[in-house]
């Protein structure tokens, strides 16, 4: 199989503020081979925090951040990650007025744009992570569609999270398919509900019953999304659990979602 297995970090975010480096060698021994921090390196000396991930065989391949440090830290944030030797870095979604349509989203996205371009020259693509509010409609567009398209050359690319891509859209396979050759990271994220979600629901709210679960124990059809990935020329599978579930740990829901990946070949 050509994709390559990670977690975000977010994930395992208690164990990662209590025991950085225990938390780094348990995932590795898990068969996680890619992290994506979201909180640069958790305190540790970047470099010492890189080193530590080289000798795991960990690939920093992304961090999740906010618009806020692209914009107003460019410099700072460039140096940080530069030094993790991430490819990508994800805006973590945007907030408050911030928002498609909000009052600050057109300054917001002026400046974006420029770092965006300052990024990528510098050898770093930047990425929008999606939730479900992205999946309302303006002009029967979504609002994800909207944010990506104004971005010239590929400088905004997407990192579908597959459970709000389901909510949201109703069919995350088909929406990962229109961002073929240009989705290069996909969240794995699986949850179950009671109702069905097949219609979508253009972030109207969550469905009843809903909970996220690790990857394989929820209702999306993993397998068909793997293989949409393998398709459209993904090369990195970044499993995200929000919260624990079950009664367990987030390390243990980590293990969960492993090993049914590593069952299905991947």
């Amino acid at each position: 199989m050509s994709l390559t297995v990670g977690i975000q970090l977010f994930s395992v975010r208690d164990h990662m503020e209590k025991d950085p480096a225990g938390t780094l060698r348990e995932i590795a021994s898990m068969g996680y081979t890619a992290i994506e921090p979201c909180n640069g390196s958790y305190g540790m000396d970047p470099s010492d925090f890189r080193a530590l991930c080289d000798e795991l065989g960990l690939r920093i391949i992304c961090a999740h951040l906010g618009s806020y440090e692209l914009n107003e830290k460019t410099e700072e944030t460039l140096v940080l990650y530069k030094t993790l030797g991430v490819s990508y870095l994800a805006i973590a979604g945007f907030w408050g007025d911030c928002v498609y349509g909000g009052r600050d989203y057109p300054a917001m996205m002026e400046k974006l744009q420029k770092s965006a371009a300052y990024f990528k020259e510098n050898g770093i693509q930047i990425l929008y992570h999606n939730h479900d509010r992205e999946f309302q409609k303006d002009n029967d567009i979504y609002h994800l569609d909207h944010i990506l398209s104004a971005f010239d050359g590929n400088l905004l690319l997407p990192e579908i999270d597959t459970c709000w891509a389901a909510i949201g859209h109703g069919d995350p396979q088909d929406y990962i398919k229109r961002y073929s050759g240009r989705c290069p990271i996909i969240h794995l994220k699986d949850f179950s509900c009671h109702a069905s979600y097949k219609s979508g629901n253009l972030g109207n709210g969550l469905p009843e019953g809903f909970e996220i679960r690790p990857v394989g124990y929820g209702r999306l059809d993993i397998v068909d999304i793997l293989h949409t990935a393998e398709a459209i020329g993904t090369e990195w599978l970044i499993v995200e659990q929000d919260s624990p579930c079950f009664g367990l740990s987030q390390l243990e829901c980590a293990r969960l979602s492993r090993q049914w990946l590593s069952l299905q070949g991947f």
